[in-house]
Parts: C-alpha cells; structure tokens; sequence
C-alpha cells in the first residue's frame, strides 16, 4: 500500500507520522495537527513550535493530555508515553492527573532527604530556642549526622544504617555525643511524620539501645583557689611570653570576673557594654533562663574591655569576640581550650563553681549570689516574693571577688 511523503501506514489502515514528516512541519497562520494514530498528535502553532497530545474518552467525555515538546520528545518517545497511557485508560486512571501526581511526587521525593527536613527543623524552632540550643543542634547535625545520610531520602534511612553511624561516632570516645546526635535524630524524624515527609522513626526506636550507655557523669572541673592568682599571671603575660590572642584572654577573665555562662560571653555585642554604669546586660535569647540579665563589671573587667575594645569594635552592633565562623563570634569550647592551654585542666563553666564557693565561704548573701549566677529558685513561693535583683550588693560582691582575685588572702571586711 502507497503511503504519502513522510508517513507510514499501521496495521489498523491509519497514517503515522514519521521524523521527517514532524521535522518538516512547518507553522501556519493558525494552530494544526498532524495525526499519528491512536489518539496521538502533533501540534503545530503559528510561531513554529510543536508539541505532543494525547486525545482519550473516559467516561463519555473526550479529554486530552500533553506528552511535551518536539524535538525534546522524540516521536519514539511519544508513542511510548501513548501506549501508557492507553493503559491508565484502560484502568480507568486519567493519564493527565496521574503525570501531576507524578511530578508532585518528584518534587516531594527531592523535599525529603535528610538534610532538607533538618533543615526545615531547625528554623521551625529557632524562634523558641536559645543561640546555645541553636548552635548545638546544628552542630551535632553538621558533624555527625548531614555527612552521612543528608542527602538520602528520609523513609530509606533504616535503624541499622543509623546505628552503624552512631557506633562509630561511640567508639571514638565521644559518647555523649552520638546520645546527643541520636536525639537530634529522633526529633528530625518526627519533624519529618509532623510534616507528611516521613512515615517511621529508627532514631526512637534505638532509644533504648543498650550500646551506647550513658557515660559517667562528670562534674564540672572548678578553678581551685589556689590557681587563680597563677592563673591572672598566665593571662596578664606580655609578648612571646603570651600564649592567647587578646580576644580569648578578655574572653576568659570575663567568665572569671561575671560568673556568666560560656554562650552568655562568647556572642556579646559591645552594645550591650554600659561602661558608665559598669553593667553588661546580656539579651534572653542567649541567657539558659530565658529572661534579659544584667551583671555588674568590676574595675578589672571593664579594664579588660576597654583594652580589647580598640581591636574589635567596629560599631555599637559589632561583637566582642568576633570570629570567621558561622556565627561571627567565637566558637564553642574557645574558653576551655585556653584554660587547658594555660596549664589548667578545668572548664569555662568550672568558674561559676569557684565564685559560689568563695562568696559563700565569706558568707556573702545567697540569694544576690543565686541572682548573679542567673540560677533559678527552686521554690515558687519564694520565687514570688524575690523580686529584687540585688544589683547594689552585686556591685559591691563582685568588686570584692575581683579583688579577692588578685589577692586570694583578702577576707570580706577588708578592701584590695
């Protein structure tokens, strides 16, 4: 049988379309078809391009779908997306909403690995959290966990491979965070249910896992009060002699000076430094208590500020302690390091122990002691009546305490 220039003839006396008949089609003032058999056509617009359609009845209705554009879609290619759809036909499916569902599970699958909903977890709940609390998050996730399995889809992640990564993170000595890295874990799953991204959670299921066992607890190494003085020495040395930059030396006698936490420091900005009123008022968001807290400066401290301020102020937005970090300030552990540096084996948070010891040795006033420490009454009843922040007798215990510094012999009564 004869056929026309660029078409072929099947089996059931209908015309196909061949390569160089779609090639050749050239645009007319209005839209045309070349039919290809089957429900399958070619569009031809008046601007020249061509694209697939698939005419189909489905409950009494004629309905049409598109396969794409010519030459993107081969005419191969279009008559295998044809003979699919047939089939959905068949089934009673329609082939156009099955390619949405389909495209929307496309996009879907690339919205659930791992590292997108960890993502998503995180600034969910920065609004409710701490800089601390945010910054160790990430940290356990950036360090331990996005490495691995960031970029797999969240439901592939099975409770073995977790476990494998965990163990290893276990076995090198860092306990508490691979306990740590499992919880951060847990709640990115959870997030992931929360969110229709993910349907199980291998994280809690290996809670109880009786591998990884809670490790010792260890307190805080405090600064003895025989290595204070020792310790000023180390950070008032000049030149080669000097093993810290000035930042962290500044860093440390503040933690020495203020009794705050290491978070507290580390992410202070100069506006929050009222030199004339020698007040450092830290924001809620980096306080563990969540409230804003003012701490007096003794004259040591706001000497040590005074000295780095030429270094690092830029404005009254700038921080203390700047850094290339992430964060722009300095990083978590810089404080400790130093101090192991120095010759003393103790932590940042170890300061807060010596100052309750000392003040309480020389029988300062507990609660503007609690107060300057930031610590909660553990009684509401009294809580309700402590509204005072006993800002004056701070003033004068925390000038003592810095004297006291300097000179571990002086007793209450006396003066530097």
């Amino acid at each position: 049988m004869g056929t026309e220039l660029g078409t072929e003839i099947n089996m059931a006396g209908e015309k196909l379309l061949t390569e160089t008949a779609c090639k050749a089609a050239k645009a007319k003032p209005s839209v045309y078809y070349l039919n290809d058999g089957g429900g399958l056509r070619l569009r031809i617009r008046p601007d020249g391009s061509k694209s697939w359609l698939f005419r189909f009845h489905q409950n009494g209705k004629e309905n049409s779908c598109s396969f794409g554009p010519y030459p993107n879609i081969t005419l191969q290619d279009s008559r295998l997306k044809a003979a699919e759809a047939k089939q959905l036909v068949k089934t009673g499916v329609n082939p156009s909403m099955a390619r949405r569902i389909a495209k929307a599970q496309q996009i879907i699958k690339g919205e659930t690995t791992f590292s997108v909903i960890a993502t998503d977890w995180l600034e969910h709940n920065k609004s409710d959290w701490s800089s601390h609390h945010i910054e160790r998050n990430e940290g356990l996730l950036r360090r331990y966990l996005l490495p691995e399995i960031g970029q797999l889809p969240i439901d592939s992640i099975s409770e073995a491979l977790l476990f494998s990564i965990l163990k290893k993170v276990y076995d090198s000595g860092i306990k508490e965070s691979a306990r740590r890295a499992r919880a951060v874990a847990a709640q990115v799953f959870a997030f992931a249910r929360a969110t229709h991204r993910g349907s199980s959670n291998p994280a809690k299921d290996m809670s109880d896992n009786p591998y990884f066992k809670k490790p010792p607890v260890k307190h805080f190494e405090a600064l003895g009060k025989d290595q204070v003085k020792k310790l000023l020495i180390e950070l008032n040395k000049s030149g080669k002699e000097q093993k810290l930059d000035p930042k962290t030396i500044c860093a440390v006698k503040m933690d020495l000076y203020t009794g705050l936490r290491d978070n507290s420091i580390r992410g202070a900005k100069w506006n929050e430094i009222n030199f004339e009123d020698a007040i450092w008022t830290v924001p809620a968001e980096r306080m563990k208590s969540r409230r804003v807290h003012q701490v007096p400066l003794p004259l040591q401290a706001l000497k040590a500020l005074q000295d780095l301020k030429s270094l690092t102020y830029q404005d009254e937005n700038s921080y203390i302690f700047p850094a290339n970090g992430k964060y722009g300030y300095m990083s978590e552990n810089t404080i400790r390091q130093a101090l192991h540096k120095l010759g003393f084996q103790v932590t940042a948070h170890g300061m807060r122990s010596l100052i309750t010891d000392v003040l309480n040795e020389n029988r300062f006033n507990r609660d503007a002691i609690e107060k300057q420490l930031d610590h909660a009454e553990p009684s509401g009843t009294r809580r309700a009546y402590l509204r005072t922040d006993f800002m004056e007798e701070r003033i004068e215990m925390m000038q003592w305490f810095a004297d006291w510094c300097d000179n571990p012999k002086l007793s209450k009564n006396e003066k530097k």
